[in-house]
């Protein structure tokens, strides 16, 4: 038996080719190759398969028993292989693919309507499932796991994934309206004065303003810590916490919450957000569709967040 490995794939093409006009120079002239080139391929298929293939009678070159037995596999294996050439279409209309969209809480909280309500619009039959990222949750995920990430410079991102940026949204100091400071210009040693409420990210990068506030030997006080966006802001709405975030959620929720944003007097680098994903989807036609989409919705968001400014 013939190891696969040990096949010249380009031999079955002459060999389709001979089957097909049963002539060699007109086989040569389908494969583009010379008469006594296409007449070496055909002594290697002798070969290969241990059988004449074609024998010349009186009414020229006849298929044997064995190619005309050849004929229908090979047609079937050459279309096979000539499909994973040929670049896959993508309709979002009829796609039924289930994608998995790993978000902060903040960024769902932020982004997922306008994700959703676009995906749904463009695939009905397709589903959307959000997958919480904690620190640095997407290195403990394989590639098949993860389709498509939306995070920002606080996340811990494998160094192999493709990262996209699509923005940034500048940091500010939320407080309840009842605050003491809430009508009062915010300087250091009152943004210190006060306890903080944070939310965690489980073992991901330090927060940029820990750092920046150990660089001058200062600290602050955490009162309050948890993983849900929402939960903070309940609890600075009833206490004299202080909450530093991006606008966006916050500022949906200011009413509700009788909120107050002030700027923090402190020089943060802005919340800076990308998509990310592993290189094994970089070139899926329908992961590309997905994360046009998502930068998309994400952009406008930011768009409509500046021009509100």
């Amino acid at each position: 038996m013939v190891a696969l490995s040990q096949i010249d794939f380009k031999l079955l093409l002459c060999l389709n080719a001979l089957l097909t006009r049963k002539n060699v120079s007109r086989a040569a002239d389908e494969m583009h190759m010379s008469q006594p080139a296409m007449s070496r391929s055909l002594a290697k298929l002798r070969e290969l398969f241990d059988d004449p293939l074609f024998v010349r009678t009186s009414h020229g070159m006849e298929p044997t028993a064995r190619a005309l037995a050849l004929s229908q596999p090979l047609q079937r294996t050459l279309d096979q292989l000539g499909s994973l050439l040929i670049s896959q279409d993508f309709s979002a209309k009829l796609c039924q693919r289930n994608f998995r969209l790993h978000m902060s809480c903040y960024t769902s909280q932020a982004h997922l309507a306008a994700i959703a309500t676009a995906f749904y619009a463009q695939a009905p039959k397709a589903e959307l499932e959000i997958i919480d990222i904690r620190g640095k949750s997407l290195q403990y995920h394989s590639a098949q796991e993860i389709d498509l990430a939306l995070v920002s410079q606080m996340t811990y991102i494998p160094d192999y994934f493709h990262q996209l940026h699509l923005g940034d949204e500048s940091m500010y100091c939320f407080m309840s309206a009842d605050h003491p400071l809430a009508d009062k210009r915010l300087d250091l040693a009152s943004f210190l004065h006060y306890p903080h409420a944070v939310v965690t990210l489980g073992s991901g990068p330090n927060m940029p303003i820990e750092n920046l506030l150990s660089a001058i030997g200062e600290s602050r006080k955490i009162g309050f810590r948890t993983p849900h966006y929402i939960n903070v802001l309940e609890v600075i709405s009833n206490t004299q916490m202080l909450f530093n975030s991006p606008p966006i959620v916050p500022q949906g929720f200011a009413r509700q919450f009788n909120l107050v944003a002030k700027r923090i007097p402190l020089e943060i680098p802005p919340y800076r957000y990308y998509l990310s994903w592993p290189p094994t989807l970089h070139k899926d036609p329908a992961h590309q569709w997905l994360r046009e989409l998502c930068a998309k919705a994400i952009r406008a968001n930011l768009k409509t967040l500046d021009s509100d400014k």
